[in-house]
């Protein structure tokens, strides 16, 4: 095998980074910087196109000063970023305004208008794609009715990656995972579902698509003086960054899962064929060659964890500090004792101030604990919260039309050995953990590497890139008692559901929020 480097660009919301990676898919050196959003009006999320790239070109420029790495031995450059939401440029390919991020609200009202219309039902049907406040297909006829100049100024709609992309290259390297929404099984732009949204007047409008993983351009001279790179090296992109964790942590084959344990839930299935899924909200994804990847994004996610230490449990936090160790280490300990099941205490993590919407969509759900008595102490409702979390996922993963076989998990709740287990567990499927830190990152790296011909397929680069460090079985016994105890997790939020309204119309009455 070629000997050199690959480098996978992870530009999110907030942050952007920076990973190098060598041929075996060991993490060498990352590099982070800051991308700022702006709120202009409540609700809106916007970025400066020109300021992302800045950071971007920043980030990589720092990255090959700090691993002292020559140029040269970097063999291609790997982009996935912010996915959903819109950007414009005009026609000298400058930005006709901010880009708008996927979690812009401005568009909530006109959501729940094509929820209540059966239009969203419709735009699902036409692509297997349930459409976020922020997505381009219901952005851009806010746009038509507030700013149709910036429409009549645009020549492009983009994504943060085709702007890298472009940066980095002079080519936009538009594919598939990039407005998936507007994409039917055909993998092409879906006349039927623009036509439906009030957009086919627009389609010219939407860059030309290619494979992501294709080479979709080369490091210009200038691209090179910005970020250290050398000129000529070849740039792949993926898209979407959860995409490139899914690929990231080798979840790529029939009934392999990618649940990312982090602020949000996020839970991608690589199946066989097309499907929809019988559970709205869903989205589907074109990105690896004759498969397909459902997403489903529960609102719960280890904020439900934080909410709970730093509310309820001061002496652990006292006792991890004066021992000199994280209170989540102490957690593993002490919560790991407690029996599985909590005899019965049940969390429903609905702490979101949207609700829940998946695999059930409730703006009223929250969280509560169920089953608590005299004996409930802090560390059994901690576990409780573990496992209520765990019970939430296995909850959209029984929404899957296809079997799941393999879990991987990532995200900043994977570092819990107790966790993990609780997971496997209820899931009643082995948890696998890859290696590394920067699974979009790595993602994108190897989908580089793929794309400039170093591999030979997708499962020949994965299996290169994401190994496997630990896994962790199911165990019988716990398995049986996390059965039974489901049943009764389901059941509870579905009854709560007019308590819920009635909670909702308290609040509106007195003047509350919550």
């Amino acid at each position: 095998m070629k000997t050199g480097y690959i480098i996978g660009i992870d530009s999110g919301t907030s942050m952007v980074k920076a990973a190098l990676f060598d041929m075996q898919g060991n993490e060498i050196c990352v590099a982070s910087r800051s991308t700022p959003v702006e709120e202009p009006h409540f609700g809106w999320s916007e970025f400066d196109m020109d300021v992302d790239w800045k950071e971007v070109a920043g980030v990589i420029s720092d990255l090959m000063g700090k691993c002292g790495v020559d140029k040269k031995e970097v063999l291609a450059i790997g982009l996935g970023g912010k996915g959903v939401g819109v950007c414009f440029l005009d026609k000298d390919n400058r930005p006709a305004r901010k880009g708008i991020l996927w979690n812009d609200a401005r568009c909530a009202g006109m959501t729940r208008e094509w929820i209540e219309s059966g239009k969203m039902e419709q735009i699902f049907g036409a692509t297997a794609n349930w459409l976020m406040t922020g997505d381009v297909g219901i952005l851009l006829p806010w746009m038509k009715e507030h700013e149709p100049e910036v429409l009549e100024r645009t020549a492009h709609f983009c994504l943060n990656t085709n702007w890298m992309c472009y940066n980095l290259t002079g080519e936009f390297g538009s594919n598939a995972t990039d407005f998936y929404s507007q994409i039917d099984e055909t993998r092409t732009y879906s006349d039927k579902v623009m036509e439906i949204e009030g957009i086919l007047d627009l389609k010219d409008k939407f860059l030309p698509l290619q494979e992501p993983w294709e080479i979709c351009g080369h490091v210009t001279e200038q691209a090179a003086r910005q970020t250290g790179l050398a000129a000529g090296t070849p740039v792949a992109s993926i898209g979407w960054d959860v995409v490139c964790c899914s690929a990231g942590v080798g979840a790529v084959d029939d009934g392999q899962a990618n649940i990312i344990l982090g602020t949000s839930g996020v839970i991608m299935l690589t199946m066989p064929k097309f499907a929809h899924s019988p559970m709205l909200g869903c989205q589907t994804i074109h990105n690896i060659p004759g498969k397909w990847q459902q997403l489903i994004a529960p609102l719960t996610g280890t904020p439900n964890s934080d909410w709970f230490v730093n509310n309820f449990t001061c002496a652990d936090k006292l006792q991890a500090e004066k021992e000199g160790r994280s209170v989540y280490a102490l957690f593993d300990e002490v919560i790991d004792k407690v029996n599985p099941g909590c005899d019965g205490t049940i969390y429903h993590p609905y702490m979101n101030a949207a609700g829940e919407r998946a695999p059930f969509t409730n703006t009223n759900a929250r969280g509560n604990f169920f089953g608590l008595n005299l004996h409930s102490d802090r560390h059994v409702m901690q576990r409780a919260v573990y496992e209520g979390m765990a019970f939430a996922n296995k909850h959209c993963l029984d929404a899957y039309t296809s079997p799941v076989s393999d879990i991987r998990l990532s995200g900043g709740g994977s570092k819990s050995p107790v966790w993990c287990q609780i997971f496997a567990d209820i899931c009643k499927a082995p948890i696998s953990l890859p290696g590394g830190t920067e699974f979009g990152a790595k993602g994108v790296a190897w989908n580089a590497a793929l794309a400039a011909g170093y591999f030979g397929s997708w499962q020949e680069a994965s299996e290169a890139f994401c190994k496997v460090e630990r896994v962790y079985e199911p165990i019988a016994k716990n398995v049986s008692i996390y059965a039974d105890l489901y049943e009764v997790y389901k059941a509870i939020p579905y009854a709560l559901f007019p308590a819920w309204e009635a909670r909702t119309e308290f609040l509106k009455k007195h003047g509350f929020q919550g």
